[in-house]
């Protein structure tokens, strides 16, 4: 991958809290020290640095104070990529979509010299190394004929740091309540971004008067489906409730999240970090 391709995949991030962290970065710290982001104005005597010296404010005082000003330092963070490997996301062009967004994901991390660590989730957990072991994991889950609900995410909380991290988890959620729930109480202590991966396809232009075979990928059966005006409807209404359930379920747990319906845009991920 050239410079410009990797370019045209950074987007720009931020977390609502302060980090505590040692290691020098580009983020907000709680941390004071030379750092570039002022803090306050203290008395000289409680942090005696002549160096930092507010002349304007020590000039100006009435009571002849002298104060120093104090910055706080920028931190490296925790960033970290989980991955939903079930069968739904053999689905075509979710593959693509979910490698796209960890491409982007790790070239934006590393251009803000942070901290990334990426797994996939299937029966086991899989650390993601490059973009080349999603393919071949996707490409392999499509050939086969086991069935895959990812149910490594039972064991996410081994794999979470101690301190306050960014974690994008990236799945189409197609899951039972009870295991949206488990994975949601997990990450719940995390700056959590859902990117809820859909394909129009699963749900619109379904061809009437014509069966359709429909296949549910997370309980892997089956079924022939004979697609009517009104039956087009009920599949389409029942995405659109989806979305709903899932937009609520995810700001009951302090998140909101990045829906990416057939194609991935780094602006747009920017934009959900400033809040457009």
């Amino acid at each position: 991958m050239n410079q410009r391709d990797i370019q045209h995949l950074v987007f720009d991030y931020k977390t609502p809290f302060l980090l505590n962290a040692l290691r020098e970065s580009e983020h907000k710290s709680k941390r004071q020290g030379p750092g570039s982001d002022f803090y306050k104005k203290s008395a000289f005597l409680a942090d005696p640095n002549p160096a930092r010296i507010d002349l304007a404010s020590s000039v100006t005082d009435p009571f002849e104070s002298i104060y120093v000003k104090t910055f706080r330092q920028r931190s490296k963070l925790d960033v970290l990529t989980f991955i939903d490997g079930s069968d739904s996301m053999t689905i075509p062009g979710k593959a693509d979509l979910l490698n796209l967004s960890e491409t982007s994901i790790a070239c934006s991390v590393a251009a803000r010299n942070d901290h990334y660590q990426s797994y996939l989730f299937s029966d086991s957990i899989h650390s993601v190394t490059n973009p080349q072991t999603l393919t071949e994991y996707f490409s392999a889950l499509g050939n086969g004929e086991h069935h895959n609900s990812a149910n490594a995410f039972a064991d996410i909380d081994r794999l979470l740091p101690v301190r306050r991290s960014l974690i994008f988890l990236l799945s189409d959620f197609h899951w039972s309540n009870e295991k949206l729930h488990q994975v949601f109480n997990s990450l719940s202590g995390h700056y959590l971004v859902p990117i809820v991966i859909w394909r129009s396809a699963e749900y619109e232009n379904f061809p009437l008067w014509r069966f359709v075979q429909l296949r549910d990928a997370e309980t892997g059966e089956n079924r022939l489906v004979f697609v009517t005006p009104k039956q087009k409807k009920l599949i389409e209404s029942t995405f659109v409730d989806r979305k709903l359930f899932l937009n609520k379920l995810f700001q009951k747990y302090n998140s909101r999240a990045f829906w990416m319906i057939d194609q991935f845009s780094a602006q747009n991920m920017s934009e959900y970090f400033h809040g457009h």
